[in-house]
């Protein structure tokens, strides 16, 4: 009887477990609230109870986030079978902050207030903002190709930036008419250049993203038993360059052919196989649409990083409103003490924000300099 009684608990604690933890995988990261106590055995081990309740509190804390229950059985001298539980946390205290401390004549009791979970990669399910700048696209040509293939490269940019400008989380900059030159971007002093000085320079800002578009259309000549079949050699690449730096972040790329002109000794087949321009330029414009889409959707997937710097007591980093920084959202650094500092976004304006530590006992002064991370959907 008291071996089902374990079976009975085992199975109700795993199915409690399970459920605890899918609907924590639903949220990686979550604040808890917990008190843990400990016996006062003598003044002389005051501290020693006041790290025992402290320890008590976050395990409390790891516990909401999930467990871990192993079962075993166990045999005694008189051949009795004892069932044994071992119920372990299956989250993790990535920071936290005491929220009161009391003493009675009894315990020590802790009150904390903790950040728990797991900072797992869960791909792009939360879109942020981006603010983008487009620069000159790159065309070639081949110059034996058909005349109105020219026209054909500039449709083709065309699509791509009306993509662009579709798109409701991308800010975007039209500095189509300005190629990007980023080595005299990061060289050139504004304040002694005169072009900067005159009529100004189209600048990448910090937390921003520089596009580039490639076009490249070549023409191809197959010969095929008795036929000859002319087709158009079109790829695509836009490369994106990160922030005022114009460090390479990552490419895109899409290439397609596409027959416009046949000659053989079957008229029928000829004029079957030799499409009216419409037909033609449709499927490019389409790719080209896809592709641009292809650039955007990865563009806004990539998570924002900054540096700390710490004013006057304030955190503060050089991103904004224009990058998609709201409010009472969360970011990240490594920390000391935990595994990470956990902070809040207090103030937000177009170009800076304004954070705030989980851990108001941390010393500020250890975060200026740091790399931040900012979290989930912003």
């Amino acid at each position: 009887m008291k071996s089902i009684v374990f079976y009975l608990i085992f199975i109700f604690a795993a199915i409690f477990s399970a459920f605890v933890s899918q609907a924590f995988a639903k949220d990686t990261l979550k604040f808890i609230e917990t008190t843990g106590r400990a016996v006062i055995e003598s003044d002389e081990m005051l501290d020693f109870s006041r790290r025992r309740a402290l320890e008590d509190a976050l395990y409390l804390a790891a516990l909401h986030g999930g467990a871990k229950i192993n079962g075993y059985s166990a045999v005694d001298t008189d051949t009795s079978i004892q069932e044994n539980l071992v119920i372990q946390p299956a989250s993790q205290i990535l920071d936290y902050t005491i929220i009161s401390e009391e003493k009675t004549d009894t315990h020590f009791i802790v009150k904390i207030r903790s950040a728990v979970g797991q900072l797992v990669d869960k791909g792009c399910e939360n879109k942020g903002l981006k603010s983008l700048s487009v620069y000159r696209p790159i065309i070639n040509v081949d110059p034996s190709a058909p005349f109105w293939v020219n026209s054909l490269a500039n449709e083709l940019t065309e699509k791509v930036m009306d993509t662009f400008k579709s798109k409701s989380n991308i800010n975007l900059s039209d500095n189509s008419l300005v190629p990007l030159d980023s080595d005299q971007l990061i060289t050139t002093n504004d304040d002694y250049d005169y072009i900067s000085l005159t009529s100004g320079r189209e600048r990448t800002r910090y937390g921003d993203y520089a596009a580039v578009l490639s076009s490249s259309i070549e023409e191809r000549e197959k010969f095929v038993g008795f036929s000859t079949y002319n087709s158009l050699i079109i790829t695509l690449e836009t490369k994106i360059y990160e922030g005022s730096n114009y460090a390479f972040s990552f490419s895109k790329s899409k290439t397609l052919e596409l027959v416009f002109s046949s000659s053989g000794p079957w008229r029928t087949i000829n004029l079957l196989l030799n499409p009216n321009r419409e037909a033609i330029v449709e499927p490019i414009l389409t790719a080209a649409k896809e592709h641009a889409t292809e650039v955007t959707d990865n563009l806004i997937c990539k998570k924002m990083y900054s540096i700390i710097t710490v004013n006057n007591g304030k955190i503060e980093v050089p991103l904004g409103k224009r990058h998609g920084i709201k409010i009472a959202a969360l970011a990240v650094t490594e920390g000391e003490q935990t595994p990470f500092n956990v902070l809040r976004v207090e103030r937000v304006s177009e170009n800076k924000s304004v954070l705030v530590p989980l851990n108001n006992a941390i010393e500020l002064s250890k975060l200026n300099g740091k790399s931040i991370q900012f979290l989930g959907n912003m």
